[in-house]
């Protein structure tokens, strides 16, 4: 592919930019989850309205952190769509799938040690597993489209099956934002040469995800950012990328110790 000159380089922001987003957005669902709610609230887990009512009456500024820490929650899910247009970007333009594949494979193992000590102050956790895996998940499920890419009964209907194997999957293995990871990814793969109907069937899918959890219900906004970028890589440095989501998670991990 040519190299475009600033006269002929699109307008609009680079997928770096977006990704800076993205890690903004995950890194306040971290905070919310991992130390407003499950430190200074004591709280591990969703919070039911029960024990939102219990918090409340038990302590005179349980309503605000709760406040708080549900507003940076419904932050966290606008990531979800960003993080999944990167993969479907970053799956169209590799030159090879296997090592990008890889590389997403093994952030998902390193990053789970530190997402277990970020929400559940434990090493090791079965309730959850890190969200990243449902990036691999999809990933795998994006393979999968692009060998049976036509539209004979037969490919179609194996392409149905993978996507509802991968949501069985995301549902069996738990994984953090796991279902809507897959929903979107599948939305957008299959409308990514048409950005119109992308960020419209993305959307859709995003809205869609609030029947799964009501948290999604102001993802589809995300898709206004989307549409500004002008799919360009940018320039980035691939381990600060690849390092920054376990990071941030041992950072509010080692902050959740020792403030709380």
């Amino acid at each position: 592919m040519e190299r475009l000159t600033n006269t002929e380089r699109p307008s609009g922001f680079s997928c770096r930019g977006l990704r800076i987003w993205g890690l903004m957005l995950t890194l306040a669902g971290i905070v919310g989850r991992g130390l407003l709610q499950n430190r200074f609230l004591g709280m591990m887990g969703t919070l039911t309205s029960d024990e939102l009512l219990a918090v409340l009456d038990a302590s005179e500024n349980g309503m605000a952190i709760a406040t708080v820490s549900l507003v940076l929650q419904l932050l966290e899910t606008c990531a979800v769509p960003i993080f999944a247009y990167l993969l479907v970007t970053g799956a169209m333009h590799t030159s090879d799938m296997k090592k990008y594949a890889l590389r997403v494979a093994v952030l998902a193992v390193a990053s789970e040690l530190p997402y277990n000590l970020a929400f559940s102050g434990r090493l090791f956790g079965y309730s959850a597993q890190n969200p990243v895996f449902g990036l691999v998940l999809a990933l795998v499920m994006v393979v999968f489209f692009r060998q049976y890419e036509g539209k004979s009964p037969k490919q179609v209907a194996i392409k149905i099956l993978v996507t509802l194997m991968g949501l069985l999957w995301a549902k069996m293995l738990q994984i953090d934002h796991g279902i809507p990871t897959v929903l979107i990814v599948t939305a957008l793969w299959f409308t990514r040469r048409k950005s119109m109907f992308q960020n419209l069937f993305g959307a859709a899918a995003s809205m869609l995800c609030s029947c799964v959890s009501i948290f999604y219900v102001i993802s589809p906004m995300v898709f206004l950012a989307i549409h500004f970028c002008n799919g360009e890589k940018g320039e980035s440095n691939r381990t600060v990328n690849y390092l920054a989501y376990p990071l941030m998670l041992l950072a509010v991990a080692v902050a959740g110790m020792y403030l709380f």
